[in-house]
Formats: C-alpha cells, sequence, structure tokens
C-alpha cells in the first residue's frame, strides 16, 4: 500500500483466542504497519531486563495467567511507541495493537498519548466478538505456549478479560470509535470485513 500523508493507530481487541494477533498481522500486510503484540513486547523486556527486580515481579504475575501491572505495561508500550514515531515509524504507515489496551486504566492513559501523536481521526478500533467457549477451544486446539495447555490458567485469563479489560470495550464506545467485528466467520472473511470498514474510514 501506498505511503499514507498522515501515519495511523489501528487496535484489534477480544477474548483470548479470539484470533487478534492473526487479524492485526493481516492487517499490518495490507496497509503497511507495524505490528505491536503487547504480550511479545512485555516478554521481550522479560528477556532485556532480567535482573530489575520489578520486571522480575511483573514476569511473575504475567507467568500466573493473570494481567500485568497496568502502569508499567503503559509504560512499556508508550515507549516503543515514542521510539517508533521518533524515527517517522520506520517508513510504515503507523501500527497496529493486538491485545492491548488490556484495562480500563491503560486506555485512559494510552489514548491522549496516541492522540498527540496520531490525532484522534486517525485512531480505529476493531473488536472480534466470540463466546468464552468459543476461546477456550481455539486455545486448547493451537497450544502455542505452556500457558496455552493449562485450562485452569486459560479459565484465569478469561476470567481476567471479563472483569478488566470488558470496561476498555466500553471506553472506546463511549468515545464512538469501537467496531464489533463478528469474530466466528473464517479468517479472510473477518480479515475483508475489517479492511471495508477501514478503507471507508481512511
Amino acid at each position: 500500500m501506498k505511503k499514507l500523508s498522515h501515519p495511523m493507530a489501528v487496535f484489534v481487541m477480544g477474548r483470548p483466542g479470539a484470533g487478534k494477533d492473526t487479524q492485526a498481522e493481516f492487517l499490518a500486510s495490507r496497509f503497511n504497519l507495524e505490528h505491536i503484540i503487547t504480550s511479545a513486547l512485555i516478554q521481550k523486556k522479560f528477556r532485556e531486563a532480567t535482573d530489575d527486580p520489578k520486571v522480575k515481579k511483573e514476569k511473575a504475575i504475567f507467568d500466573s495467567g493473570t494481567l500485568n501491572t497496568p502502569a508499567w505495561v503503559v509504560s512499556v508500550i508508550n515507549e516503543r511507541v515514542a521510539e517508533l514515531a521518533k524515527n517517522n515509524f520506520e517508513g510504515k504507515n503507523g501500527i497496529v495493537f493486538s491485545g492491548s489496551p488490556r484495562t480500563e486504566f491503560e486506555a485512559e492513559e494510552e489514548f491522549p498519548f496516541f492522540v498527540r501523536i496520531f490525532g484522534r481521526e486517525h485512531m480505529f478500533v476493531f473488536y472480534l466478538d466470540i463466546p468464552e467457549e468459543e476461546g477456550v477451544k481455539r486455545i486448547l486446539k493451537r497450544a502455542a505456549r505452556e500457558l496455552d495447555r493449562n485450562p485452569e490458567t486459560i479459565k484465569v485469563r478469561m476470567h481476567q478479560y471479563d472483569k478488566r479489560t470488558q470496561p476498555v470495550l466500553d471506553y472506546f464506545e463511549k468515545i464512538s470509535i469501537l467496531e464489533r467485528i463478528d469474530g466466528m466467520p473464517g479468517i479472510e472473511e473477518i480479515s475483508q470485513n475489517i479492511q471495508n470498514i477501514l478503507k471507508e474510514k481512511l
């Protein structure tokens, strides 16, 4: 895709197993965006700062299936976005997030920061809507990580989602930038639905 006149920020949200990373990868490829996976960014920090007591504490939280401390997550994300913005997004058209923000605190703290960089009219949120049981089934089927093989840990993650991430959707809905997408059809159909909406807004 050609270079846009202004960078954009796209957020792909949904409960565990909804296919956030997959759809974000499609968007990154189609619109030439930097794909930022919050969990990967956090794990990179774990690998790079092994002697930092705070990072060690956050790693223990992460490994339990519980969401990390929101203020710490915000600092990690904003640091990366600021770095990309400073480098003109390394020739890309902006960024696409999968699974962030994960708490209302993160949304309220990150949103003003992102507005300053991208402008509200260049920010888009897509929510992949699937039932909890479908998310559990998909996670157990892929079993990509140790966390994905433990049904009890998956239950914790689902509970954390309902308790802490659902309010984020209410926040984005309140400011009218949330698009709800049926997450049950095939991957390519979902991707096309998202792309059609995005093209109309660009």
